[in-house]
C-alpha cells in the first residue's frame, strides 16, 4: 500500500503543478487579451478619426465652402472687435481731454444681439475727477451715443473738489 500511497501522491503533486502551470499560462493569456483589445479600441478610434477626416474633406468645393464661411465669420468677428476697441478708444481719449483719471475700464459679459444687426455692449468704468469734468464727460458720451445704466459718485473728505465715480456705460456697436 505504501507504493501506491506514494504513486498517488506523487501523481497529486504533477496534477497540483500542472494546474498551478496552467493557471499562471491563463492569467498571461488574459493580460495580453486585455492589451490586444486596448490597442483594437485605440486603433479604431484612429480609424474612426481619419473616415471622419475624409468623409470631411472627399468633396472639396464643400470643404472650401465651409473654410471661407469660417474665414468670413472671423472677419466679421475682427471687424466687430476692432469697432468696439475703437469706441472704447474714444471714450478714453474724451476723459483724458477733460481731465479725468480712468482708474478701469472693463466690458461687462458679451455683446447682447438687438435688431437690423446691432449689439448691446456694457462697459464699467471706475474714474476719477472734478464733478464739472465728469459731467462734460458725460454728457459727451450721451452725445456720442452711450447710455448710463448705473452711476456711483463717492466724495474724498480730504480732496472736496474730487469725486470717484463708478458707472455702467450701454453703448451699440454695429455686427
Amino acid at each position: 500500500m505504501k507504493a501506491g500511497e506514494k504513486t498517488i501522491n506523487l501523481l497529486a503533486c504533477i496534477a497540483f503543478v500542472l494546474a498551478a502551470g496552467l493557471g499562471i499560462q491563463a492569467w498571461e493569456l488574459s493580460k495580453e487579451r486585455q492589451l490586444t483589445v486596448e490597442q483594437t479600441q485605440k486603433l479604431q478610434m484612429q480609424l474612426t478619426q481619419q473616415i471622419r477626416f475624409a468623409n470631411e474633406h472627399s468633396d472639396y468645393k464643400t470643404y472650401k465652402i465651409k473654410l471661407l464661411g469660417k474665414q468670413k465669420k472671423l472677419e466679421e468677428q475682427a471687424e466687430q472687435n476692432l469697432r468696439l476697441n475703437n469706441r472704447l478708444q474714444r471714450l478714453q481719449k474724451q476723459a483724458q481731454t477733460q481731465s479725468i483719471q480712468l482708474s478701469s475700464m472693463q466690458l461687462d459679459g458679451k455683446p447682447v444681439p438687438l435688431q437690423q444687426g446691432l449689439q448691446l455692449q456694457t462697459v464699467k468704468i471706475s474714474a476719477v475727477g472734478d464733478f464739472y469734468s465728469l459731467l462734460r464727460w458725460l454728457r459727451q458720451a450721451e452725445r456720442d451715443g452711450c447710455k448710463v445704466k448705473e452711476l456711483r459718485l463717492q466724495s474724498d473728505m480730504q480732496a472736496k473738489e474730487v469725486l470717484k465715480m463708478d458707472i455702467s456705460l450701454e453703448f451699440h456697436i454695429a455686427n
